[in-house]
């Protein structure tokens, strides 16, 4: 009997597809989520760290630690940002929140706010990183992500299973899902043993058996598997695009920073007065 995973190679190259970019989707975000701790613990000396994640750890599980992340960072910025909107013009502030800035205008930025703020801040860093934070929304980001892909057997898979082959994660898939969905195990069973009654059972056996001996099944079960994984990649993928663009922005101001202001693109400022760390 042809195995009931055997399938197209083009449905298999699919699923892998599917799983590969939904991988990189998340490491992106993790990677991401790590650099924008790294810059806030640096430049606004807090302590807020990122629970582990990937390996055995389930995607849905990972993208929970995620949100706890970027709820705490969130939560530590607000106080800097809104001491920021204190000394900044509507103008200038609205400029530094927003990821999409050109490199060019970034530089006038930073030159911009150390002079509009007299040096209140020491490194125009931990303002920056905190203006970024509080209004790219990103709990709210992945949040709603969550809630859209909720239902997803993908969130019960361990992160690394999104590596493994077509036929691995089909059968992965299938003990994830929610009986009578195409990827779970009733679809790849034959009828069950039980007494003969006649004409019904001569039908079952007669419609499951050249399903196996076509592979209909089989193709059924990889596309659904390819379909569960294209959907949450298409749910989750632009929540952990903007935690990217966020990490990616912050991290060019450091270093604009760093050439405009040397010396004080490294460690935390002082604090302005009345702000406490």
């Amino acid at each position: 009997m042809l195995s009931l995973l055997s399938g197209t190679q083009s449905e298999r190259e699919r699923l892998v597809r599917a799983s590969q970019s939904l991988l990189d989707s998340l490491e992106g975000c993790v990677s991401a989520t790590h650099a924008l701790l790294g810059l806030l613990n640096q430049h606004l000396d807090t302590s807020v760290w990122l629970e582990p994640v990937g390996g055995s750890v389930g995607v849905g599980e990972n993208l929970e630690r995620l949100l706890r992340a970027a709820r705490e960072m969130h939560a530590a910025a607000e106080q800097t940002d809104r001491h920021v909107r204190k000394n900044a013009s509507r103008d200038l502030y609205a400029r530094m929140a927003s990821p999409h800035t050109p490199l060019r205008e970034k530089g006038a930025i930073v030159r911009d706010f150390h002079q509009a703020t007299m040096g209140i801040f020491g490194s125009v860093g931990g303002p920056v990183v905190a203006v970024l934070l509080q209004n790219a929304g990103l709990p709210e980001r992945l949040e709603a992500a969550l809630r859209e892909a909720e239902a997803s057997p993908v969130l019960g898979l361990p992160m690394d299973a999104l590596r493994w082959s077509s036929e691995e994660i089909a059968r992965a898939l299938s003990a994830c899902a929610t009986p009578g969905d195409p990827t779970g195990e009733t679809a790849a069973e034959p009828p069950e043993n039980g007494p003969v009654s006649g004409a019904g059972t001569v039908q079952s056996l007669g419609n499951y058996l050249p399903d196996v001996l076509t592979g209909r099944r089989a193709r059924n079960v990889l596309a659904a598997a390819a379909r569960h994984l294209e959907q949450a990649l298409q749910a989750l993928a632009p929540a952990c695009k903007s935690f990217q663009l966020v990490a990616a922005a912050a991290e060019v101001y450091m270093a604009l920073i760093s050439e405009q202001q040397p010396g004080t693109g490294e460690g935390p400022g002082p604090n302005p007065a009345g702000v406490a760390h």
